[in-house]
């Protein structure tokens, strides 16, 4: 393979990357690897299939290899940095994308990128100030704008916070869907108007609070949402047709079906919340009264001696939303289990069971979260980091206290959660899990 041959093997290798068809670029890079194993732009590729693939060690070490070879490469720089960010290794990653800007102070990227680190470290006006370089630099960069909507909405600055918010529509993050030739829904009065789902099971409910203000405002609103939430929903929002298609491509139910305009459902806010005063902050969720009776039934028992039932959850969260940070021991837990009450457990899939802790994985583990929505709705008070659980619970008003990690998501950062009047924030600062437990405690 000669220097002509490499130069066009890596342009392929990059047209499948781009495509992310990571599958066809591997035995290229292999072959280009093998003559020449020195080559930082193909140990780039290597490093960042391997990021994507979520192999993030093994990146980091392809991404330190490849600056041997090429040390003022901003790209390679950059990538390293991400691949820091997805370990949780937030200073490193900050110093690899500030190197990166070092060496082109135009490079939007690395603005971008070090925005994301910023607000996974809760630091909302380093991160501002990021946003507006990347933007500045490139005014296309959608996640750059997602980013700084979280930045005025960790402020509480709503109506500034949305309008960042709905440009980043259509980024990896908020994947939009279209039902045919419908426009964007911009909060005027249509005839139908359909309300999709965009994100996960949690964000589904949190968003959710503001759909009945949607129904107020048109002629006739259509969900399509997660198949979990389906009957939830229908039971909730009688006055819309609800469908949980949101998986599927090609749905039969839209056959025929033509809608005005189109809404996910984070971008119901926009319309609703541009101030303090706008958020619902009411119960709106309606769990399914017969499965009610059942745990209703069963926990009256355990009442009997006086006893509380506390749901709780010790865990929650992914890679990109601070999984290690939401991860309590049984240690931590400890000064909750002090308490006389009984404990139920509703994280989605427990790790090592607690004795004395009851379990019920027909219900938590359901594909249908009404059997969730019931037990929840039937306990005393939930207690716990942040899952759909949590959102779950405070949907429904039932008391809920959610232990906020030190590193949160903006809608954790004001001093109360305008969403739920029955969620109550508790701090963990530069506490530790079990003292933040036991201040929590204090308000059962």
């Amino acid at each position: 393979m000669d220097l002509n041959e490499l130069k066009n093997c890596q342009l392929a290798i990059h047209e499948l990357v781009e495509a992310q068809d990571y599958e066809s670029a591997m035995p290229l890079i292999y072959s280009v690897l093998e003559e020449y194993p020195d080559d930082g732009a193909t140990l780039h590729f290597l490093g960042y299939i391997w990021l994507m693939t979520g192999k993030e060690a093994f990146a980091y070490q392809m991404f330190r290899r490849a600056l041997q070879e090429a040390p003022n490469n901003k790209a390679v720089w950059c990538s390293l940095g991400r691949a820091c960010h997805e370990m949780g290794k937030y200073d490193q990653a900050m110093m690899a994308f500030m190197k990166s800007a070092s060496i082109d102070p135009n490079y939007a990227l690395a603005y971008s990128n070090s925005a994301a680190t910023l607000i996974q470290m809760s630091d909302w006006d380093r991160a501002k100030q990021s946003c507006e370089l990347a933007i500045e630099n490139d005014p296309n960069d959608l996640n750059a704008y997602l980013n700084l909507a979280h930045c005025y909405l960790a402020k509480g600055e709503w109506e500034k916070g949305w309008i960042e918010w709905e440009k980043s529509l259509g980024s990896r993050f908020r994947k939009e869907w279209s039902y045919g030739n419908e426009k964007r829904w911009n909060g005027e009065k249509v005839d139908k108007l359909i309300i999709y789902g965009e994100q996960g099971l949690g964000d589904e409910i949190f968003y959710g609070t503001c759909i009945n203000k949607a129904i107020e405002a048109v002629g006739k609103v259509y969900i399509d949402c997660d198949p979990k939430l389906e009957g939830l929903f229908k039971r909730s929002f009688p006055k819309a047709e609800v469908y949980g298609t949101r998986l599927i491509e090609q749905p039969e139910w839209l056959d025929g079906v033509q809608f005005d305009s189109r809404c996910s459902m984070g971008s119901l806010p926009r319309f609703f919340c541009k101030d303090a005063r706008g958020f619902p902050n009411t119960p709106f969720l309606v769990a399914d009264p017969d499965r009610r009776v059942m745990w209703k039934a069963l926990f009256d028992t355990w009442r009997k001696n006086g006893k509380k039932v506390i749901g709780f959850t010790s865990h929650g969260g992914t890679k990109l939303t601070n999984q290690r940070g939401r991860q309590l021991s049984h240690d931590d837990l400890s000064p909750l289990f002090y308490q006389d009450a009984e404990f139920v457990c509703l994280d989605y899939k427990p790790t090592d069971k607690i004795e004395g802790v009851h379990y019920f994985p027909f219900a938590t583990q359901s594909q249908d979260y009404d059997d969730t929505a019931a037990l929840i709705a039937e306990l005393d008070c939930v207690i716990g980091v942040n899952t759909t659980a949590l959102h779950c619970a405070a949907g429904l008003g039932v008391k809920t206290i959610c232990l906020v990690p030190k590193y949160h998501q903006w809608r954790y950062a004001q001093p109360s959660m305008p969403w739920y009047r029955t969620m109550q924030l508790v701090y963990q600062e530069d506490m530790t899990w079990e003292d933040t437990v036991r201040k929590a405690v204090e308000r059962l």
